[in-house]
């Protein structure tokens, strides 16, 4: 069993009501005595307000329930941890995806109990219920304003703005959508298209560069003919689903056109008869290296690419394949086989993991921006127990405090200072840990799982191993590993 205590206090409950840190600690350390529990690690953030989440020692609680075994979170009462139903519930249910319970020392709410889980699931349904009658109000709030078409309620595509409510047309961005249309009209495909705009430094709506998916997308909206459609897709858990056509919201004559409708929907039918097969981008299950490839030429990500070769029987061959040459008509082709190239890195991997120490010659990046933050926060908590113990100086001369409470307190601050200089030390000896150790510690306990016949199993070790792998000329490969 191991426990963790939050505590914490905003400048105007300290002042009108007296919820003093040191007040809440003692009833936590009573709370765990009595109970028959080890003393709990306390977690505190001074100043923050209840308002929500965003609360640097609460974070980092919240971050070593993962890491440090906590099976048990107490407070003194249930809005130090938030006054927000629904922020309470997230983090409540996050605790119990990790095995760990959440205890008020004032109130009964236990989620170690059936009671306070029964209590835990009808705040649940009430916070759910309202949820969805907010939700239900604002959907059918926008079918209105939709349906009446007085008022745009969506962005605007490329090509318009909206102003006061009402579609304007933008009249530079309108003359390139009128470019691409012709372009498509004379044959050019959309990642050609995709490329010239780049090439001409144009940039989306959101000033990312084209792809040939962008294009398309842009060129199949009815906005552009003076359309509005509303209520064509729904989100179900991160899927994006169209409803049937009878279902959407469509508003005829609703803005000016950009395009004509005879030249939409000739488009229309070029695009259709263009559609790429959906089997020569795969599930990237079946690639190990998805997101790890990087191209030496451009920078760009290699993606995973299945192709078929029909002679005398269908063969099917996988390779990756520069992602800013396929997508936006970038760098050049070249590619590289999935066997060759994934072999050659599990091949490393085997080598990182049985050669001796002083053999290995290795890249490596540094992986500690969770340490870094540790040791801030370490420091951060040393800085506030100095200014805590001045403060009880301070109260012991005004005659405030007796000597015998400032021995008392001077005492927790000393022994929660070594606590705080012993967890410093132990960070700063990890920082100084060699490299290639690590590197090859990682590679020893992942190997297993690397030669796993689960590729899932076996993409998931590569990517602790490695950052990324560059390649250039489709021969040379350097790898960049993960460090401490």
């Amino acid at each position: 069993m191991k426990i963790a205590g939050y505590i914490r206090v905003s400048t105007e409950e300290q002042v009108e009501k007296g919820f003093s840190l040191d007040e809440q600690r003692e009833r936590l350390l009573s709370y765990c005595k009595a109970m028959g529990w080890p003393e709990p690690t306390i977690y505190e953030d001074d100043g923050y307000s209840a308002k929500d989440l965003r609360r640097p020692e609460l974070t980092r609680l919240l971050g070593d329930v993962k890491t440090e075994g906590y099976t048990h979170i107490i407070t003194t009462k249930l809005d130090r941890l938030s006054r927000r139903l629904f922020d309470i519930l997230s983090v409540i249910d996050y605790l119990d995806k990790h095995n760990c319970s959440y205890a008020s020392t004032t109130e009964p709410f236990d989620t170690t109990t059936p009671a306070g889980r029964m209590t835990l699931q009808m705040l649940g349904m009430v916070a759910e219920f309202e949820r969805e009658r907010i939700s239900e109000r604002v959907r059918d709030n926008m079918r209105s304003l939709a349906r009446k078409g007085e008022k745009i309620i969506t962005r605007p595509c490329f090509g318009y703005d909206v102003k006061n409510g009402v579609m304007e047309v933008n009249l530079e961005e309108a003359l390139i959508v009128q470019q691409m249309a012709k372009w498509t009209l004379d044959g050019h495909g959309a990642r050609d298209i995709a490329k010239r705009l780049n090439e001409m430094g144009v940039r989306t709506k959101n000033g990312y560069e084209w792809h040939d998916r962008t294009v398309r997308e842009l060129l199949k909206r009815e906005t552009l003919i003076g359309e509005f459609v509303y209520n064509r897709t729904y989100k179900k858990g991160t899927r994006i689903i169209t409803r049937p056509e009878e279902e959407w919201i469509r508003v005829e004559d609703h803005h000016e056109p950009i395009l004509d409708k005879e030249t939409f929907y000739s488009i229309q039918k070029i695009l259709d008869s263009r559609k790429q097969s959906a089997s020569r981008y795969v599930d990237e299950a079946n690639y190990l290296l998805t997101g790890l490839l990087v191209c030496g030429h451009c920078g760009g990500k290699m993606i995973g690419r299945v192709d078929t070769k029909k002679t005398n029987r269908e063969y099917r061959y996988f390779r990756y394949v520069c992602n800013t040459y396929m997508k936006k008509g970038g760098c050049f082709f070249h590619h590289l086989h999935r066997e060759e190239i994934e072999s050659v890195i599990i091949e490393r991997i085997k080598k990182i993991a049985t050669v001796t120490a002083d053999q290995l010659d290795i890249t490596v990046i540094k992986n500690q921006p969770a340490k870094r933050t540790d040791k801030e926060a370490i420091e951060e908590r040393l800085r506030k127990l100095d200014l805590k113990a001045q403060r009880q100086i301070e109260a012991f001369e005004d005659d405030l405090i007796s000597a015998h409470d400032l021995k008392k307190a001077q005492e927790r601050i000393e022994k929660e200072r070594r606590q705080l200089l012993a967890a410093l030390k132990e960070l700063e000896k990890s920082e100084q840990k060699d490299d290639g150790a690590v590197v090859q510690e990682r590679a020893k306990r992942l190997l297993d799982d690397v030669l796993s016949v689960d590729r899932l199993k076996a993409k998931s070790a590569i990517r602790q191993l490695i950052h990324h792998v560059e390649i250039t000329n489709s021969t040379d490969v350097s790898i960049t590993w993960y460090g401490a």
